[in-house]
């Protein structure tokens, strides 16, 4: 209703303007033909009123282009008709456009105000990654000195290898923790996003998590020392239940108990063995190669080594793929990861089913899946399933002799190969582990063995 107004009220000031240039011209038509009614030569006295109104439009033309560059002169002199029209409409144009200046001047100074005092470091980069803005904590940590560092570039102005390569390299996908260049004493955790696409402009924040970083440095430390204690201790006991056992004749009744030890004991390995595995993927004391690997034949020999396993529980294991798909990356690493994953789609599903293993190109990614037909996954145990020792059903998972520690450690593995993991499930039908390796890391060419087979 306000907007049907609005557009009424300028249809009547159009017409208004419109009558008035109409009384004008009529104004100078009547004044040229009194004027030849009065003797005049008609040719010299048109050509002279033509001449005045052309002039009298120039001069408004003038006028109005005037107020477009310099905002002045909207209402001086005489101004009627259409030309009052534009020079009303040119103005209210640029009050409009000052007061949402002015806004947009407003928002940007409380969000200056609040990133100023943000605990954490905030600074936007351009496309070249020159500093265009940065807080006080900025400052601090990375030891920059107010405005003199703007319009430089960051990786210019720190002395910090790994930081300058990670910033260098324009990966930003995963953030980085790193010591604080202004303060080696600190940790940063540090994060870039881009902002804006035509122009490209990052946004990147640094987060004080020194104290954090030390506490998962104790937690890591401990859970490594304790897994190498008691390792040794594990070892021994079991030499000694087996010696113990055999021992025993098949039907005396110590024989039963001492087997049941013998099978807590090695559940007990498995767990002391995987979380010294996790501990030192986290603590990174695993260094990770990138030589090619040939994941296909890789999960040849995993699938292989999985065959008893599924012996056992009558579980068929069928392998697909591209053989000449081949990453960089640690293969004994790569191995531990795919041999927890398919080892759980066996455990975890029931008896007699299938577990497909498919490794193939996906866009411009390769892709690892793992699918079986198990029971599924209800939906609210997904975002949890790579945590330590997190379970579906604990009593199946034990039963079925896992440690509840593969997925954290599958986790790590593809972390440390900048890879990604998903998981998709249908309740009641089956679930998809996939692991996908980003574009700048897939290289194809032909696996050593296809490179065997070819010279053979």
């Amino acid at each position: 209703m306000v907007k049907t107004s609005v557009q009424t009220r300028l249809l009547q000031r159009r017409r208004a303007a419109f009558k008035q240039e109409l009384l004008g011209f009529a104004l100078l038509a009547l004044g040229l033909i009194t004027a030849i009614v009065l003797g005049a030569d008609s040719v010299l006295a048109t050509a002279i009123g033509l001449s005045v109104y052309a002039i009298w439009h120039l001069i408004q033309a003038a006028r109005l282009l005037s107020f477009l560059l310099t905002g002045s002169g909207s209402q001086t002199g005489w101004v009627w008709g259409l030309w009052r029209e534009a020079f009303d409409q040119v103005d209210r144009l640029k009050r409009r456009e000052s007061k949402r200046k002015r806004r947009q001047q407003n928002v940007f100074s409380r969000i200056r105000k609040m990133a100023a005092a943000m605990p954490d470091a905030v600074l936007t980069l351009g496309s070249d990654g020159e500093i265009s803005w940065l807080n006080r904590q900025a400052e601090v940590y990375f030891g920059l000195v107010g405005e003199s560092v703007l319009g430089q570039k960051l990786v210019d102005l720190i002395e910090h290898p790994t930081l300058r390569d990670y910033l260098k390299a324009g990966h930003f996908s995963r953030g980085l923790e790193v010591e604080a260049p202004g303060d080696p004493a600190m940790t940063l955790a540090i994060s870039v996003t881009r902002f804006k696409k035509r122009r490209e402009r990052y946004l990147l924040v640094a987060r004080d998590i020194t104290r954090q970083y030390h506490l998962n440095r104790t937690q890591r430390d401990f859970t490594l020392n304790v897994s190498h204690e008691l390792r040794t201790p594990l070892t021994v006991l079991r030499g000694y239940l087996e010696t113990m056992a055999e021992g025993e004749e098949q039907q005396s009744p110590k024989r039963l108990p001492l087997l049941r030890m013998q099978e807590q004991v090695s559940r007990m390995q498995a767990v002391i063995q995987d979380l010294f595995t996790l501990s030192r993927l986290e603590y990174g004391v695993e260094s990770v190669k990138r030589d090619p690997v040939a994941v296909f034949d890789m999960l040849e020999e995993v699938v292989m080594d999985a065959g008893e396993l599924a012996r056992n529980t009558h579980h068929t294991l069928k392998l697909n793929g591209d053989r000449n798909l081949v990453i960089p990356g640690d293969e004994s690493l790569l191995r531990c990861a795919f041999s927890n994953l398919v080892s759980n789609a066996i455990r975890h599903t029931p008896s007699r089913t299938q577990v497909d293993v498919s490794w193939s190109p996906a866009g411009d990614q390769a892709e690892l899946v793992v699918r079986d037909n198990g029971a599924g996954i209800p939906a609210r145990h997904l975002p949890r399933l790579t945590e330590r020792f997190y379970r579906v059903d604990a009593g199946r998972s034990r039963d079925a002799g896992g440690t509840g520690l593969g997925l954290a450690i599958v986790r790590q593995i593809l972390d440390m190969h900048d890879a990604r993991l998903t998981v998709a499930s249908e309740e009641g039908r089956s679930s998809t582990f996939s692991c996908q390796f980003s574009s700048p890391q897939m290289v194809n060419e032909l696996s050593p063995r296809a490179l065997n087979e070819q010279a053979s």
